[in-house]
């Protein structure tokens, strides 16, 4: 198991006697604490001595994954994401924001990077757990219906649950919810502390795999591949509804051979419920960077040659508010990415008849690999959902 550390935690004075602050300050004793007045990016950035002296986008992004804030939990902390971009196939979902901007690995692909790092590079974790327990209240009661809470899109569901104990504060609760439904997404290994916990069936842990040379060389400082693999394990034997991201999904020389030998190990050890597969695709901004001085890449010239092949996914746009048509996000052709998830989707049905969908892909590769968009079932929906309505 991983038990990481900052190197420096910023509280906002708000939070500074409240127990999530105080376990994670036990738990880090020898860390050094700055407290601010309030959560704005540049006060907190002001605070750190982890940031003073730091210049470029990089040293930024990677000096922030060293830093801790603990933050009130502020009227965001559960909402619905929508995708801004209607072509692009995702279902709408809400979100339980437990943590946010990323976690402490460094995955070269990880569109946090530039999302969030640029403006808030730090680690943030939110106390007052009672709190979000009132707006889990109430977002299910206003829902009428059973709803799923995605923790894992804005940080690792798992990494920091040795330091926030929110897995022992949430699993339980969701388990006597009624309608309401946990969805964890992790490539950590940190699940002891969960596993005799009474989840009633109402937490669903997802892990993203990738194949072992892949996870080694562009997912640095997350568990490696057969890690993963077997906390998953010890997860499903704890009774917990288990699925599979395998995303992204990286096409380089011998790749099908090596992700015909990922997915036989995976199905070897679990039996996963549903599988939401992807490949690399990038923002716009992370893609323009690729070759730059400020590129956000850390393992050499791989993935920049790579995406030399990559085009945008759909033609320019004029979204509300933008100032210029956009693209959206770059990835490989529609042919070489329905080429990609065929053979995935080939070597799943050899061992397992689960669902499967595709993350954030285009109608017509839907289409192409003879998927049913009016039958999404994404690893972070609760049951179908039907894309056709979009």
């Amino acid at each position: 198991m991983t038990n990481w550390k900052p190197v420096e935690i910023i509280v906002n004075q708000r939070v500074k006697d409240d127990a999530v602050t105080k376990h994670v300050l036990d738990a880090c004793s020898d860390v050094p604490v700055k407290y601010v007045n309030d959560g704005i990016p540049n006060t907190i950035v002001a605070a750190s001595e982890t940031h003073k002296g730091v210049k470029g986008i990089l040293d930024n992004v990677m000096a922030g994954k060293k830093i801790l804030y603990i933050a009130p939990a502020d009227s965001n902390v559960v909402d619905v994401f929508k995708m801004p971009d209607d072509r692009m196939m995702c279902p709408d979902f809400d979100r339980l924001k437990l943590a946010s901007n990323g976690c402490f690995y460094a995955c070269d692909w990880c569109y946090l990077k530039l999302t969030f790092r640029a403006t808030r590079p730090f680690i943030t974790i939110r106390a007052e757990y009672d709190k979000i327990k009132q707006r889990l209240t109430r977002r299910i009661k206003a829902a009428g219906k059973p709803v799923i809470f995605n923790s894992g899109e804005l940080a690792d569901s798992l990494a920091l649950d040795h330091l926030t104990r929110a897995g022992r504060e949430f699993i339980p609760w969701f388990g006597q919810s009624g309608n309401g439904y946990l969805y964890m997404l992790t490539k950590s290994d940190n699940v002891d502390d969960i596993l005799d916990l009474p989840h009633n069936g109402h937490t669903i842990a997802t892990w993203s795999m990738n194949n072992a040379a892949v996870s080694r060389k562009y997912e640095i400082g997350a568990p490696p591949f057969r890690r993963r693999l077997a906390a998953a394990k010890k997860v499903q034997g704890a009774g917990y509804p288990l699925r599979i991201r395998l995303d992204p999904i990286v096409p380089f020389d011998g790749w099908k051979e090596a992700y015909a030998d990922t997915i036989r190990e995976i199905f070897s050890e679990v039996s996963p419920e549903r599988v939401t597969l992807g490949t690399l695709r990038f923002e716009e901004g992370f893609y323009n960077m690729r070759n730059s001085e400020k590129s956000l890449f850390t393992t050499g010239p791989d993935l920049p040659a790579m995406m030399e092949d990559m085009e945008p996914m759909f033609p320019p746009k004029m979204f509300p508010g933008s100032k210029r048509p956009k693209v959206g996000k770059y990835s490989f052709t529609e042919e070489r990415r329905t080429d990609i998830f065929r053979f995935a989707l080939d070597e799943i049905r050899r061992y397992s008849d689960c669902r499967v969908a595709l993350c954030k892909e285009s109608a017509a590769v839907w289409k192409n690999v003879g998927m049913d968009l009016s039958q999404c079932s994404c690893v972070c929906q609760l049951d179908y959902a039907d894309m056709l309505m979009r």
